[in-house]
């Protein structure tokens, strides 16, 4: 018989008997595998196959034309296990093109561990085949290619096993927006999953949402409490696991500007204020002050107000990004103080004192009045206390009495008479 001896193989049966004396013409074979005995009367090798491994007691007996038969000669045939060659695709992600293949193979005598493996890729750019059990084959592009396996038994029993690798994947591609692309400090940008996944939905994120912040949510936000520009990298795996390539974008974050204006200031009625900020600080400023009122410009840094009543401007100070502060101011308007020239302190309620309309917008003035004699009658600083018509507690008698009122605050002395009356 010719080797290997493996099941399901063919097996070549060679009659080596000599007739010694005229010619054999009859040839009974018997296999030993349930199968009945065949007779044969040519000579010529031929082949079979078993189903089974085992070790067959095959026979032969020959039988010549002169009517002698031989003995019969036995011989024990090993039919060797064929191996069982099985193996796993692998997911395949271009641009890494790396495939690792699993080997399953087996053999019903449990002799894998000393196989001998033939691994054919079938990839042009790669032809190089592999000996290994288990490896490892860099596929440029994406297929599909007929990959084999072919074990070789330790009794040398070969069988191959091809199968279609398909699952070569192309490299997802990565995008996203930034929403908005310039924000102010302490805000929030969002950021937009915009990325293809070609064979499949992306399936997990990667973010470095910078300042060692990250986030794996398909559309995360970040507020920033740093100003700058941040770089935000970004890229996904889809369905096969299959990572995409990396996408970086920039987004700039603007501090506010800085802005202190005294909270209130004073002006005399009729007169120019220029209001200037105490401290301003940021590029590229715009200005807004509001209401415009009695200003001779809304948007100059140093505005003049001519206020005829008491106002408050806000200054909206605008920077970088249009990111915005604000202050307010309050401004007194110091009116001409409205004396009266006669008053009547006769108890009916009714002008019982000298009101004096504006003098309590300054603080400090000072007031002094005098008889005709020159005598100082009444005094007062700030005048909480409006003046009765009395002097040291009694009421003084019908008559003109004369004024000296000093407001400060940049109003010139006023000097005048007036008259009490009953």
């Amino acid at each position: 018989v010719s080797s290997p001896l493996c099941q399901r193989n063919d097996i070549s049966f060679t009659d080596s008997s000599v007739a010694n004396y005229s010619n054999i013409t009859q040839r009974i074979w018997n296999y030993d595998d349930g199968t009945s005995a065949v007779t044969k009367t040519s000579g010529a090798t031929y082949t079979r196959q078993f189903a089974i491994a085992k070790t067959n007691n095959i026979s032969l007996q020959v039988f010549t034309d002169s009517g002698c038969k031989s003995t019969v000669n036995v011989q024990a045939i090993p039919i060797h296990y064929l191996p069982k060659p099985a193996f796993v695709l692998p997911t395949i992600c271009l641009p890494d093109g790396k495939g690792q293949f699993t080997n399953q193979s087996t053999i019903d005598d449990g002799s894998d561990g000393l196989f001998s493996y033939l691994w054919a890729f079938n990839d042009p750019t790669d032809p190089t085949p592999s000996t290994l059990k288990e490896p490892v084959h860099k596929y440029a592009a994406l297929g599909p290619y007929p990959v084999q396996l072919k074990i070789t038994s330790k009794d040398g029993c070969t069988d191959s096993l091809t199968k279609l690798l398909n699952t070569i994947y192309p490299q997802p591609k990565a995008n996203f927006s930034i929403i908005p692309t310039d924000i102010c400090l302490g805000d929030s940008a969002h950021f937009k999953d915009l990325g293809n996944g070609i064979s499949s939905a992306a399936a997990s994120w990667v973010w470095d949402l910078a300042g060692g912040n990250s986030s794996t949510v398909q559309n995360p936000a970040k507020k920033f409490t740093d100003s700058g520009s941040f770089g935000i990298v970004y890229y996904f795996y889809n369905g096969q696991g299959c990572v995409s390539d990396t996408v970086t974008k920039s987004i700039i974050v603007y501090p506010y500007p800085k802005l202190t204006l005294i909270h209130s200031t004073k002006v005399l009625e009729g007169g120019i204020i220029t209001i200037k900020p105490v401290f301003v600080y940021g590029t590229d400023l715009k200005y807004l002050w509001t209401p415009a009122l009695y200003l001779d410009s809304d948007t100059a840094s140093v505005p003049k107000s001519t206020p005829a009543e008491d106002i408050t401007y806000k200054l909206t100070l605008t920077g970088k990004g249009n990111c915005s502060v604000s202050d307010t101011i309050f401004i007194k308007v110091l009116k001409t103080p409205d004396v009266p020239n006669v008053f009547s302190p006769n108890g009916d309620g009714i002008n019982d004192t000298w009101h004096i309309k504006y003098l309590d917008s300054y603080p400090g003035a000072e007031v002094q009045v005098y008889n005709r004699y020159g005598q100082l009658v009444f005094e007062e600083t700030g005048y909480d206390t409006e003046w009765d018509g009395t002097y040291r507690g009694s009421p003084l008698p019908i008559g003109t009495y004369y004024y000296i009122i000093n407001p400060k605050n940049g109003r010139q002395i006023v000097k005048g008479s007036v008259t009490i009356i009953k």
